[in-house]
């Protein structure tokens, strides 16, 4: 911004940019009338458009977790870990009966439930009371997605919306999709036992991957492999993508962060790992499997398996 203050001593008009460029120092050589003529430029310029709410959106068990740690240790950063108000996974469990700060899994778990709009109206809702409460004190809020609650349990994910589906109208987003080979995360998903679709099969795996890919088709892609091979420039252009500051020092930090769905190998060390061993059948299913192959090809991993490397 480049409009002049007028100033009421002998010296020059005070240029508005000095503020942005050197604040302290411009301000020091401001008269109580240039401070004035501030306050009132302030009070009559355009209100500014909101702060986008940023949101991360991937599969369970491809290093999502440990690249929101690194986003909790940005700076003024606040993040909200594996969020979807339209997960099932919850409901009719002890954790449905007993949620005192969480009014929409108790109404939705109710004798006589609220429906899927009113659940999305009261977290919509929720969220607009908190993104105005960080913005008036610069803090950041970053929505981690739950997209396995969606795409990889028995919901039906064309029926229902997407979190940034549900958020698109109330705040302006800024948003990335972190992936991982599928292969990896899909062995890291049968030993967690966490098979939630049916059949549970690469080629089935891979079907709903790309539909979720397809939800997200316009949003910035960040592999998981170039975060851990290069985890510095990789955050860097996370942040880049969401508009947020980065912290260089943000290394120093993350074993002090601490989030839901922890679920892979332990450890804070950022760096590659070998693939987990895997049998002859997936191999073969992979081999046979067109979804899998056309997922690969979309995301630009090789999609064929060595059987003597890795086997079980």
């Amino acid at each position: 911004m480049s409009a002049l203050l007028p100033h009421s001593g002998a010296s020059s008009a005070l240029d508005f940019g000095d503020l942005a460029h050197s604040p302290m120092a411009a301000f020091d050589r401001m008269s109580q009338a240039d401070l004035r003529s501030l306050s009132e430029l302030l009070k009559t310029r355009p209100k500014s458009d909101l702060t986008p709410i940023r949101t991360v959106h991937h599969f369970a068990c491809t290093g999502g977790t440990l690249i929101a740690r690194g986003l909790q240790s940005q700076p003024n950063a606040l993040l909200l870990s594996e969020v979807d108000p339209l997960s099932t996974i919850q409901l009719n469990t002890q954790r449905s009966r007993f949620a005192p700060t969480d009014p929409i899994l108790l109404a939705r778990g109710a004798l006589s439930p609220i429906d899927e709009d009113t659940a999305v109206e009261m977290f919509c809702a929720s969220m607009k009371a908190l993104h105005a409460r960080m913005d008036r004190i610069g803090r950041r809020l970053i929505l981690r997605d739950h997209a396995h609650s969606q795409f990889c349990t028995d919901t039906d994910w064309e029926r229902r919306p997407t979190l940034a589906a549900m958020l698109a109208d109330w705040f302006p987003l800024r948003s990335i999709v972190t992936v991982r080979h599928p292969i990896d995360s899909y062995l890291a998903l049968d030993r967690n036992d966490w098979r939630h679709f049916s059949p549970f099969s690469l080629e089935e795996y891979a079907r709903r991957y790309l539909a979720f890919l397809s939800a997200y088709q316009n949003v910035a892609i960040i592999r998981y492999e170039r975060f851990v091979s290069d985890p510095d420039e990789t955050m860097r252009e996370i942040c880049r993508h969401l508009e947020l500051a980065y912290n260089p020092d943000w290394k120093a930090l993350i074993s002090v962060m601490r989030l839901s769905g922890d679920s892979g190998r332990r450890g804070d060390k950022i760096a590659p790992r070998s693939r987990r061993d895997y049998s002859d059948e997936l191999v073969v299913e992979a081999e046979a499997s067109g979804a899998y192959q056309d997922l690969c090809l979309q995301l630009g991993y090789d999609a064929e398996l060595d059987r003597a490397e890795h086997a079980c």
